[in-house]
Formats: C-alpha cells, sequence, structure tokens
C-alpha cells in the first residue's frame, strides 16, 4: 500500500486549502481555480488526490510565511494620529457649516430668524478641537 493510498485526514485537507489561500493571495490562481481545487481537496478521500491539486505551485509557501512588515516608527504614528485629528475636526466643521447653510436657508425663505438650531451640531466640533489640542500638548510633553 503506496502513500497515495493513505488515507486523507482533516488536517492534511487544510493544510492543502492553507497552501491553495496562500497561492491564490500571491496571484498564482484564479478564483475559479481556487474554488475548483478547494473543492477537490475537502472531496478528498486519500494522499494521492490531494498530491495534484498543489503539484503546479511552488513548495513550502504560504500566508503564514512571509516575512513580516518592519515596525512603524513612533513619529509616523504620531502623524497619522495628528491627520486623524485633524481629519475628525475638518468633519465636525464641515458638518456645522453645513447645518448653519441650511438653517440660513430655511430662515431667508421663511422670512423669519428662526431658533439657531446648528449650535447643537457645533458640540461634535468643539469634541474634536479639544481632543487635537490635548493630543498636541501630549506630544509636546513626549518630545521633551
Amino acid at each position: 500500500m503506496g502513500p497515495e493510498s493513505l488515507r486523507a485526514g482533516n488536517a492534511d485537507r487544510e493544510r492543502v486549502v492553507a497552501q491553495l489561500n496562500g497561492a491564490f493571495a500571491e496571484g498564482r490562481l484564479d478564483v475559479r481555480e481556487l474554488d475548483e481545487r478547494v473543492a477537490a481537496a475537502y472531496a478528498a478521500k486519500t494522499m494521492g488526490e490531494l498530491g495534484p491539486l498543489t503539484a503546479d505551485l511552488p513548495v513550502g509557501r504560504s500566508p503564514a510565511r512571509r516575512p513580516a512588515t518592519a515596525p512603524v516608527p513612533a513619529t509616523a504614528d504620531r502623524e497619522i494620529e495628528r491627520t486623524g485629528s485633524r481629519a475628525a475636526v475638518g468633519g465636525a466643521f464641515g458638518l456645522f457649516l453645513l447645518n448653519v447653510l441650511i438653517w440660513a436657508v430655511v430662515s431667508l425663505s421663511s422670512r423669519e430668524w428662526i431658533y439657531f438650531w446648528p449650535i447643537w451640531t457645533a458640540i461634535p466640533f468643539v469634541f474634536a478641537v479639544m481632543g487635537l489640542a490635548s493630543q498636541s500638548r501630549r506630544d509636546r510633553r513626549r518630545d521633551r
């Protein structure tokens, strides 16, 4: 009885599927090929049925063995945080201005000044500005 006639276990099937997924992530297989091969892997009863599914793929390549990316420096992290905070301030301010515009159009079209309700939409803007200011203080303290 050769190794091809040995029964395939769940771990064997999962190993083949992981290799197929890795090949797909590398662009070696298209979606149709991946679907066909994964279905065949899960339907395989023997090791001989699993072998041909990965025979044309590089050996030992899997997503788990890819080289790790370099860590992002702390200064880059801070710049990303600052950019995100600035975007939050800009978005909140834009929301406030949009509401002021709606209020102005409604007030002008009704020919009377209505209650200035957009003041309530300024609350997220105020919190975003306060968050940006406290972040700047933290960054200055950290840089000392």
